[in-house]
């Protein structure tokens, strides 16, 4: 979100759970579907599994650690995982010394928000084809974005002075200065700051988002100071702090301000919805210590211990998906691809950060990985007649048109749709269009719709039959619940 609009969050895997009810347990899984009790909260984990006894089953997750899930409270499903997939392509190129097999599998590591593998994958092809047009812009990105950056002190100092409040305290990376109310308190396994941890997050974007467009062809200019960002510690200090600056933020979980180049976010532990997970994490513990002797206790243990750690990774993933988008926003208008001193088309803007971000369902899933809430979106969209044309979409029709947060929520999903499409099949002629829209509206001010439509049409061609290519591409792209799905289909109960 850009400051002046407004979100609305979509989030839940309960229908999914219902659906696959009927499907056998009884094999050895690598998802697991559980719902935290007491909630309409689903979680999806991706890891191992192995029975430990009669209707009951460990789960082991990368950074949870292994959890003991009975049959009758979670859901397994089969099917390779993420890592297993990346480790046979990167197997393959291995055996074959093969510069494109090392490609293909670095696009898959990026795209599965493996950073640590993206850079074996890309290591390994520099030592078989060092001189590759796309390895020399991978190395060329990566030393623009590695150098240092100038103008720390004042940047704090226009951060400073854009929240006023005495409270606030500066943590610094590589790339971010954030100022602060969140404490020292350590949280995660790794034990760091909250604020350590979010600046973490935002090096994991800013690294992926450069890496990415240079793999696809596009070596982008990195800003010459540190990206300016606020993190509130509790929700409602966010809110007032929001409502000043703009009434339109009302339901916003973050926002980038374009004016100041600020992004601005919360911590999400602190919403409503995750004080009431929490409270109910609480009374949980509390009913395990009650427990304590009886033949109850190994029971209350087992839940009260699987909610709070569940409850932990619910509150990771939230602020993942948040910061993933508006963080892609402040970028985009940091490195050339839409400059924030111009009007942005929000349909552009929003199916950008919408194809960087990353859904809370899934963890970290990776730049362009398909969000099932957006792709749900999608097809609303696109099977109503009012709203199905691809011409409202690419001149802002669309929005002007939603006549509720839900419906504004749908066309998010209407812009992610497209821009995945464009981005892994027409990716020149996108860049492209990124930089004439930014041109027109710079040259001739106010642009209208009819000339948005036709700028459009100059770059990708007859609009109808982009639309039928677009709706085809659609129909093909699945969750990674969906693959685990129909793996486990193919293989039978």
């Amino acid at each position: 979100m850009i400051l002046g609009t407004a979100a609305k969050k979509l989030q839940s895997l309960c229908g999914v759970c219902a659906a696959l009810m009927g499907i056998s347990m009884a094999v050895r899984a690598d998802f697991v579907v559980y719902r935290l009790p007491g909630s309409e909260v689903t979680v999806l984990l991706e890891g191992r599994t192995k029975g430990v006894g009669q209707g009951t089953f460990e789960y082991t997750h990368p950074s949870l650690g292994t959890l003991t899930f009975s049959h009758e409270a979670a859901l397994m499903i089969k099917a390779p995982t993420k890592i297993e997939e990346y480790r046979r392509l990167f197997g393959q190129a291995r055996q074959s010394q093969s510069f494109d097999g090392y490609i293909q599998a670095a696009r898959f590591a990026i795209r599965s928000g493996l950073l640590d593998e993206f850079r074996d994958c890309c290591n390994a092809a520099y030592k078989i084809q060092p001189d590759h047009p796309t390895m020399q812009r991978l190395l060329e990105a990566r030393k623009k974005f590695k150098q240092p950056l100038a103008d720390w002190q004042q940047c704090e100092k226009e951060l400073r002075e854009s929240v006023p409040l005495a409270k606030m305290e500066i943590a610094r990376s590589d790339h971010y200065l954030l100022l602060h109310d969140t404490g020292s308190n350590k949280v995660g396994r790794r034990r760091q700051s909250r604020s350590q941890v979010r600046l973490d997050l935002l090096e994991k974007v800013y690294e992926s988002y450069f890496m990415k467009f240079a793999l696809e062809g596009v070596v982008l200019e990195p800003p010459k100071q540190p990206m300016k960002v606020v993190l509130f510690g509790q929700e409602q200090d966010y809110v007032s702090y929001s409502q000043q600056r703009d009434p339109g933020l009302i339901g916003a979980l973050g926002y980038w301000s374009a004016e100041d180049n600020v992004a601005v976010f919360f911590d999400q532990g602190t919403t409503q919805r995750m004080k009431a997970l929490e409270q109910h994490s609480k009374e949980l513990q509390r009913n395990k210590l009650r427990a304590r002797g009886t033949t109850q206790a190994k029971d209350a243990a087992y839940l009260a211990n699987t909610v709070e750690l569940l409850v932990k990774l619910t509150r990771e993933e939230d602020d993942i998906e948040v910061v993933s988008h508006e963080a892609t926003h402040q970028l985009a208008g940091n490195t050339g691809i839409m400059p924030r001193n111009k009007i942005a088309l929000r349909w552009a803007h929003e199916g950008l950060a919408s194809y960087f971000e990353t859904s809370s369902d899934a963890g970290w899933g990776g730049i362009g990985a398909v969000n099932e809430n957006r792709l749900k979106s999608y097809y609303r969209v696109s099977s109503d007649p009012r709203r199905a044309d691809i011409a409202l979409l690419v001149c802002d029709g669309l929005f002007d048109l939603a006549r509720n947060q839900q419906e504004e929520a749908e066309v998010y999903g209407q812009a992610w749709g497209l821009t995945h499409f464009l981005m892994e099949r027409r990716f020149v002629e996108l860049i492209e269009y990124y930089r004439k829209v930014s041109e027109l509206e710079s040259t001739n001010g106010t642009v209208t719709r009819g000339e948005l439509v036709k700028l459009f049409a100059e770059s990708f061609g007859d609009l109808k039959k982009l639309q039928t290519q677009w709706h085809a591409y659609m129909r093909e792209l699945r969750t990674d619940l969906d693959r685990a799905r129909s793996q486990l289909g193919a293989a039978g109960p």
